[in-house]
């Protein structure tokens, strides 16, 4: 795998020993995450996400349960966590082990109880089965050749775990979704909750996730297919790397018992 200059150094001269560091800017400031400076730099200054965290801060209330899906670290559940307060709820998904292990100690080191982590990939089918997929900086991803190394991840579908981890099968208000390319997958596997509840959705694509099909299952979730950019600046194409809020056609159901 090619590296440019900037992956290069973070590579080869950045710490990339695990351990916590308190965050040292923006809205998540003086809390704890449990990562490196290799790894996850932009999560130790504050400065990721910043789009994205000030898009919760407008869209997320306390007490609300919400999903996040390839939580990597856990910064943005993290944020989550925080916005929904104790009487809510997070599930942060993350696939790889070592990702899952430090998200859950962030969660320790922040007294977040209502944060809890689950180690599974989420696709399509039912069930619990494995895959490979390459590990790069921590992060799953199915869009790149080579990583730092190869990993067997657990996948399941939402539709088919979410009864198992809320018994009770609370309400989804909200999910954010960044699976390296594995996006048609996880929508295919979640479609029940998202007719159900049209929870508010924002979606980071990556290369070669065909657009046509995964509007077309936001489509039949009930999902208006003309996004707002998180970023800012639709052009009326969907950019890759870059985070979308789907609105649902019918508004949302989520707390009642349609």
């Amino acid at each position: 795998m090619k590296r440019t200059l900037k992956e290069s150094i973070r590579h080869y001269l950045l710490p990339r020993d695990l351990k916590d560091h308190r965050i040292r800017g923006g809205y998540l400031r003086g809390n704890l995450i449990f990562t490196s400076w290799r790894d996850y730099p932009g999560a130790i200054r504050g400065t990721t996400e910043q789009k994205l965290i000030g898009w919760f801060r407008s869209n997320v209330r306390p007490g609300e349960t919400w999903i996040d899906i390839g939580a990597h670290y856990g910064y943005t559940a993290l944020a989550l966590a925080k916005l929904v307060g104790p009487t809510g709820s997070v599930f942060a998904f993350e696939p790889v082990l070592a990702s899952a292990g430090s998200a859950a100690i962030t969660r320790r080191l922040n007294k977040y109880p209502h944060l809890r982590v689950a180690p599974f990939a989420l696709g399509a089918e039912s069930g619990i089965h494995s895959f490979d997929l390459p590990v790069i900086r921590g992060m799953a991803d199915s869009t790149i050749q080579g990583g730092d190394w190869v990993e067997p991840l657990l996948v399941t579908s939402f539709d088919f775990i979410w009864p198992s981890l809320s018994p009770s099968r609370q309400p989804v208000h909200g999910i954010k979704i960044d699976v390296q390319g594995m996006e048609i997958e996880t929508l295919k596997g979640m479609a029940k909750t998202l007719e159900r509840d049209h929870p508010k959705l924002v979606i980071e694509f990556h290369r070669g996730v065909d657009r046509r099909v995964a509007l077309g299952l936001l489509e039949g979730a009930g999902y208006a297919t003309t996004p707002w950019a998180i970023e800012g600046g639709f052009s009326g194409e969907i950019e890759d790397d870059k985070s979308y809020a789907f609105e649902p056609l019918v508004g949302s159901r989520v707390g009642t018992d349609a």
